[in-house]
């Protein structure tokens, strides 16, 4: 079975779930969305003929949001796992440990391919999503490659829940492994047999759901982490929902805190620094719904400078948390997502960022305009080239 017939497929039965669970079984309400898209192009107008069609559902609750936004977040999936990627000539992926953020796209994907043929090889159907964990801590130049030589690489895998997983790995791993250990050695990043499992992730039942495998630099320590990490996750079909809900963790850890001088006292300066870090990644990340005003803005771009090496001394980084809580930036963030996914305006009502709003699976409403950002940008700095070499 080809990829676009195991998305077709994975589509269908969504949908099936989707409507059958709020009483509409009929095959009349999806196959017309199903026929649409079918040799349709990714374009503005079929979004909006695809929301004419689902304009029916958007009052039916489902999952805290509507089937329409469901609906629609199923077909956006389809068109991620099936999207063409043309033949390009791409740059080496190191130049002196900075990284080409496009080659490392492609290379992964080239990888993920090869590992889900293995898997349905093995009789395991289903279709893995790859990106960065954290990629938009990259400050990229013109060329593609990162400003800087890179201290943490970690791809983000997300796949169905059919998968099997174990402590100590599983058919993902046996897989991916090897293929990715050989991918970076032709680069020019050999790495030791000296893997490790870490991180196991599990859900309300007990089921590991995620795990990675990490090899650390003999460099690394606690306040300077330096690996490279594979996050696989079969709590989440897409990479984009393991990396929100990360970030959004970290953000309601922020919301939450009512004394910061107790946070200051008894959070690790690394902790405060690595907060910050992900506050910002959330932020690019949430570009789709939330516009920065120019102060927040200013702000945000004096933050990334000082993450090239200024803000390891202890008065930069305080000042960067002070400002931030100062401004109520923090406070503005949440409150636009509760909007997007609750529709409640600002103070109108308490609201859990934990409990609203990171949920399995994320909402539909949030990760649309996520997933429509995380695309567009990742197209635009992969198409970024050392003078001299095109696409």
């Amino acid at each position: 079975m080809s990829r676009f017939d195991r998305a077709l497929e994975m589509l269908q039965t969504s949908l099936k779930v989707m409507f059958h669970s709020v009483g509409l079984t009929g095959l009349e309400e999806i196959e017309p969305i199903v026929q649409t898209i079918i040799g349709s192009e990714c374009t503005p107008a079929l979004w909006a003929q695809l929301g004419l069609l689902c304009s029916g559902y958007s009052t039916v609750k489902l999952r805290g949001g509507t089937l329409a936004d469901s609906a629609v977040w199923e077909v956006a999936k389809f068109f991620s796992r099936t999207r063409p990627r043309p033949v390009q000539v791409w740059p080496p992926l190191f130049d002196h440990r900075r990284v080409h953020i496009g080659t490392l796209l492609q290379l992964w994907r080239r990888v993920a391919s090869d590992t889900e043929e293995g898997l349905n090889g093995r009789g395991i159907r289903t279709i893995l999503d790859v990106g960065p964990w954290g990629g938009f801590n990259f400050v990229v130049g013109s060329d593609g490659y990162t400003r800087m030589p890179f201290a943490r690489l970690t791809l983000a895998v997300g796949s169905l829940s059919a998968v099997p997983l174990h402590e100590q790995g599983g058919p993902f791993f046996e897989e991916f492994m090897p293929r990715y250990i050989r991918l970076l050695a032709s680069e020019g990043l050999p790495l030791p047999d000296e893997w490790q499992y870490r991180n196991p992730r599990r859900d309300g039942a007990g089921r590991l759901v995620e795990l990675s495998r990490v090899y650390y630099f003999p460099n690394h320590t606690y306040d300077r982490r330096t690996f490279v990490k594979v996050r696989f996750s079969k709590e989440f079909e897409t990479y984009e929902e393991v990396l929100v809900r990360d970030l959004l963790e970290g953000l309601a850890r922020l919301f939450h805190t009512t004394d910061w001088d107790a946070y200051k006292a008894e959070t690790p300066d690394v902790d405060v620094r690595f907060d910050i870090q992900d506050f910002i990644s959330l932020n690019h990340v949430l570009e789709g719904l939330y516009t920065r005003p120019e102060s927040e803005e200013a702000l945000l771009q004096e933050i990334k400078e000082g993450f090239r090496g200024a803000i390891r001394q202890r008065r930069v980084l305080y000042d960067f948390l002070d400002r931030i809580v100062a401004s109520k930036w923090v406070e503005n963030l949440s409150w636009a997502i509760a909007q997007t996914v609750l529709g409640i305006k600002r103070y109108e009502r308490p609201f859990s960022l934990s409990r609203e709003i990171i949920t399995t699976p994320l909402p539909a409403r949030l990760m649309i305009p996520v997933y429509r950002h995380l695309t567009a940008y990742h197209d635009m700095i992969a198409a970024r080239r050392p003078s001299g070499l095109s696409a």
